[in-house]
């Protein structure tokens, strides 16, 4: 892929000297000519340059195009092997986490540990078509039943007029867990989304759920007691970015910090934010899988 960039890079290259050279050319012999000629010659020469400049363009284009559309000659990117806090932090990934279910795809469920059992919030958010002002309903404390030694979960949905044990199968990976009646939920299905540990505050814990579009909503909890949490709200950059994601918490720390005034009559911004960076890169040996990284070296890690 890299010959073949280099080659068509070349080829627009000696194109566009052609099309200099022409100017250059064609400029000394239109300085001793009649006005008549001067505008011919200016008329032509400004077509020709045109048709050259559109054969370049077409030239890299299709060079381009080449490269796109023909995968076979691309180089697949290879990373590197998982560094050891990678691989342990993904080996100790378990049923917790941020579910979605396709039944309720504004909606989200919450499964934590809890004693020799787990806990869950639920809530099957607001309906695109319900009327304005429907406040979304939530459910906390529901108990989740586990069973030692098997990758099976019970569930109570009596308290919205759902059946009692049902059933639900946590998938090898980790990542899903399936009902008798076919419906599946899937953990993490927005790549960020999830329970995280945090490493100065052992007992407590981040859970970071999708709000709207990149807009993120993150409950922030530093004892472990439910009732000292507080939710703020954050915006993460594009998940493409390698080889992480930048990612945004507003109103965390309690206190604002103030830019330097550009100008005497400029006023100072100040704001209460915080940024981490999100990897889920597995070879990456700075910022290791699963995990948000601040500038103070602080931690959070996905469990």
């Amino acid at each position: 892929m890299i010959n073949n960039m280099l080659a068509t890079c070349a080829l627009m290259g000696i194109v566009l000297g052609e099309v200099t050279a022409f100017s250059s050319q064609h400029h000394g012999a239109r300085t001793g000519a009649a006005k008549t000629s001067q505008l011919m010659m200016s008329s032509s020469s400004s077509q020709s340059r045109r048709d050259i400049l559109s054969n370049a363009a077409s030239v890299a284009a299709v060079g381009l195009s080449a490269l796109v559309l023909d995968p076979s000659k691309a180089v697949a990117f290879k990373p590197g092997p998982p560094t050891a806090q990678s691989a342990a932090n993904k080996s100790a990934e378990s049923y917790q986490g941020v579910y979605s279910d396709p039944n309720h795809p504004e909606g989200y469920r919450v499964i934590m540990a809890s004693g020799k059992g787990a806990t869950m919030t639920l809530s099957d958010g607001v309906e695109k078509d319900a009327p304005e002002g429907t406040e979304e309903k939530t459910y906390k404390n529901i108990p989740v039943a586990i069973k030692e030694g098997s990758n099976e979960l019970s569930f109570d949905f009596s308290f919205k007029g759902g059946p009692k044990g049902v059933v639900g199968i946590l998938s090898n990976d980790k990542q899903s867990i399936t009902f008798p009646d076919g419906n599946m939920w899937k953990k993490n299905a927005n790549e960020y989304d999830g329970i995280y540990k945090v490493t100065n505050y052992p007992n407590g814990y981040r859970i970071i759920r999708k709000f709207k579009s990149t807009k993120t909503i993150t409950e922030v909890n530093n004892t472990g007691n439910p009732k000292d949490s507080k939710f703020i709200m954050g915006q993460h950059g594009s998940l493409f970015s390698i080889p992480t994601a930048a990612f945004t918490f507003y109103d965390y720390t309690g206190h604002e910090t103030c830019t330097e005034k550009l100008c005497r009559s400029c006023e100072a911004v100040c704001k209460d934010e915080l940024v981490g960076q999100f990897s889920l890169q597995e070879s990456n040996t700075v910022f290791s899988y699963g995990t948000i990284t601040f500038p103070d070296k602080t931690i959070w890690t996905r469990i």
